[in-house]
């Protein structure tokens, strides 16, 4: 049977965009999934209720029931009534904000520890955009944008890891030349780098990766040695093993 263990977007979550792939992982779990909508990347914004608004609402309508679960912060991570609302969850969606204040708040708390104690389990977990990064053995860290908002500084910091030895790079198609100059240098000689277009999702399925959505996906050895697997083509097996 198959059964999506992972949902890695670049960007998309809840809209439109994502409809024919949700109906298709709705119908792996079976009727009355309970999806969690978990807005914890965007803790330090003022977009949270909205983020679990429209995840409601799309999965609603795709016939699921939405649980918002309101993680914004590391106070909320350790709060028994989240943790054991985790373990009620079919399938974990998180949205998009700062890929820095998700895993801080995420790592190593009560919360997270029912979400992969679920997963074990079978639950699917998705992520986009930063929800997507903090799933990397590793993950960028903005410290300052530009006006355009993309970053003009970044670091790095070890993330929760459930992709090992990559770097998520998600709304991969509109990023200036820039970053990737900048993003490359950061990347550890045992990573890759790996990034996913917009309204673009990586699925992890049947022991490799498959790509859907209306983008590609390039997974980077270096800045000049990349493979690219446009939507629908081949699973992505050997994407993440260690350089020699």
């Amino acid at each position: 049977m198959t059964r999506t263990r992972l949902v890695l977007a670049g960007s998309g979550e809840f809209t439109p965009a994502m409809d024919a792939i949700d109906r298709e992982l709705l119908a792996e779990i079976g009727p009355g999934a309970r999806v969690a909508i978990v807005p914890t990347a965007a803790g330090l914004e003022d977009t949270p209720k909205g983020w679990a608004a429209m995840g409601s609402d799309h999965f609603r309508a795709l016939g699921a029931e939405p649980v918002p679960l309101m993680v914004l912060n590391r106070a909320d991570a350790e709060d028994a009534r989240w943790r054991d609302l985790a373990g009620t969850i079919d399938w974990f969606y998180f949205s998009g904000g700062d890929p820095g204040h998700v895993v801080a708040t995420l790592a190593g708390s009560p919360f997270w520890s029912a979400v992969l104690a679920r997963h074990e389990a079978g639950a699917l977990i998705a992520g986009s955009s930063a929800g997507a990064m903090m799933l990397g053995q590793t993950t960028f860290v903005p410290s300052e944008r530009g006006p355009d908002g993309f970053p003009t500084k970044v670091g790095v910091r070890a993330a929760l890891g459930l992709v090992p030895r990559a770097l998520i790079a998600p709304h991969f198609d509109i990023l200036p030349p820039r970053i990737l100059g900048m993003w490359s240098e950061l990347v550890p000689a045992d990573h890759r780098l790996l990034g996913i277009d917009e309204d673009t999702a990586l699925l992890q399925r049947n022991g490799g990766w498959e790509v859907r959505g209306r983008g590609r996906v390039l997974v980077f050895r270096t800045a000049d040695d990349r493979s690219v697997y446009p939507s629908g083509g081949s699973a992505l097996s050997l994407a993440f093993e260690p350089l020699p």
